[in-house]
């Protein structure tokens, strides 16, 4: 089977692969065998840039032995904002998420938060996170300190 491409396409559907590249790999400490998969046809994908004229998206990386996007691309793609936009939102709702989680079974109790359906799960939760979305809208982190490491 055979796709055909214009150049833009081509910039988009590496744009694509790098994101999807970073959420694969950006916290790794090291190769996993399952994600290969995905890197070997990562590639593949960029050893074309330069028949589609997009050498400027890639580079040579010698230490690593292979291609690796390029300081123009992360100083001109839009998916790099994707990312960081992806990062601050996916943060703020997790540590929402998992402190209202907390507060649930602290004020609840494991077993009766256990037996809750899941309507009355998320409606409590979602008023403990009501209240962490407003506070962290109007101070961020300024209020949060834990006890024993930094006194207020």
């Amino acid at each position: 089977m055979n796709i055909e491409l214009s150049q833009e396409e081509y910039e988009l559907l590496v744009e694509m692969i790098f994101t999807a590249d970073y959420v694969y790999n950006a916290y790794l400490n090291e190769q996993d065998q399952e994600r290969e998969k995905y890197h070997t046809l990562q590639q593949k994908i960029m050893s074309f840039a330069k028949q589609f004229k997009k050498e400027n998206l890639v580079e040579w990386d010698d230490e690593c032995n292979q291609l690796i996007p390029s300081k123009d691309y992360y100083e001109n793609s839009t998916s790099v904002h994707f990312i960081e936009d992806f990062e601050i939102n996916t943060f703020w709702e997790q540590l929402i998420d998992r402190l209202a989680i907390r507060d649930l079974f602290n004020q609840h109790g494991e077993d009766t938060v256990k037996q809750m359906d899941e309507k009355e799960f998320f409606l409590k939760r979602s008023q403990f996170r009501e209240k962490y979305e407003e506070e962290f809208e109007k101070n961020g982190l300024q209020n949060i300190f834990f006890s024993g490491i930094l006194k207020k």
